[in-house]
């Protein structure tokens, strides 16, 4: 148990809070707080402080661990690629052992700012631009589509890379986007086919690749957004599988595979040149 005698009331009453003092300091605090309104409301903006904090938190360890990140830490350790995903298996474990020192950081700047700094996190989540819900939706099923048919033996595809020649015209008048398949032999990954999908009520384009390891990647494209070429590449990351999407003339383009591996985002550049 914690001796808080001669320190701060708030520290005092930060330990009273988390359970940490023994039974006479417990009890000198709470008669001290029967009869102190100041002391009564220092403890209630502490408890306020405190679950802020702890709600930001869970709410960090919900959010995707960014690939740049993954890749910046992977490209630092000298691993090899192969022991790669298995380190890359406990990131965000090992991500989340720095941040509870962040979360009493904020709770600590809520009690410093007082309703100034809670509503700034709320306003910061609120703004959230409801394109990037509308990519986080896509992405999700786009997970969820590739976590199933990448574990396929023989019905990987709907179409095999036998049958090139028909899966362009096939794919671009059912998804509305013109578009050439990428050779990307030279970066280790062998064509394997095609498949249609239906993602919130749209026709998407799967084109699928395996590299030389077996592990399968894939490229998925659909007809949205305004039209505007950009330039820019998002990456995140979902469980095991990373994506590094983009966006060209009113199509949204995203290439999917396993989080580990470092090369993705090269993938996503080579991919974009061509398609």
């Amino acid at each position: 148990m914690l001796q808080t005698k001669g320190l701060t009331l708030e520290v005092r009453l930060s330990a009273y809070i988390d359970g940490e003092l023994g039974e006479p300091e417990k009890s000198e605090l709470d008669a001290l707080l029967a009869r102190d309104d100041e002391a009564r409301a220092l403890l209630e903006k502490l408890k306020a402080g405190s679950a802020f904090g702890n709600n930001a938190f869970e709410d960090f360890l919900h959010d995707p661990v960014p690939l740049g990140l993954v890749r910046q830490i992977k490209q630092g350790s000298g691993i090899s690629p192969r022991s790669e995903r298995v380190a890359t298996a406990n990131l965000p474990r090992r991500s989340a052992h720095m941040w509870p020192r962040i979360a009493a950081a904020s709770a600590v700047l809520v009690l410093l700012g007082g309703a100034a700094g809670f509503i700034l996190g709320s306003t910061t989540r609120i703004a959230e631009p409801m394109s990037q819900a509308n990519e986080r939706s896509w992405l999700d099923e786009i997970a969820e589509y590739h976590r199933v048919y990448s574990r396929q033996k023989e019905h990987l595809v709907e179409v095999p890379a036998s049958e090139a020649d028909k899966i362009e015209p096939w794919l671009a008048a059912s998804v509305g986007v013109t578009f050439s398949i990428p050779d990307l032999n030279r970066k280790g990954l062998t064509f394997e086919g095609a498949r249609l999908l239906v993602v919130e009520g749209k026709p998407v384009a799967q084109l699928v690749y395996r590299d030389r390891e077996g592990d399968v990647f894939a490229i998925c494209f659909l007809k949205q957004g305004d039209g505007q070429q950009s330039g820019e590449f998002g990456e995140t990351i979902r469980g095991d599988l990373g994506f590094v999407s983009w966006q060209r003339n009113g199509a949204s383009f995203v290439i999917v595979g396993p989080s580990s591996n470092v090369a993705l985002r090269d993938l996503a550049e080579a991919a974009a040149a061509i398609i």
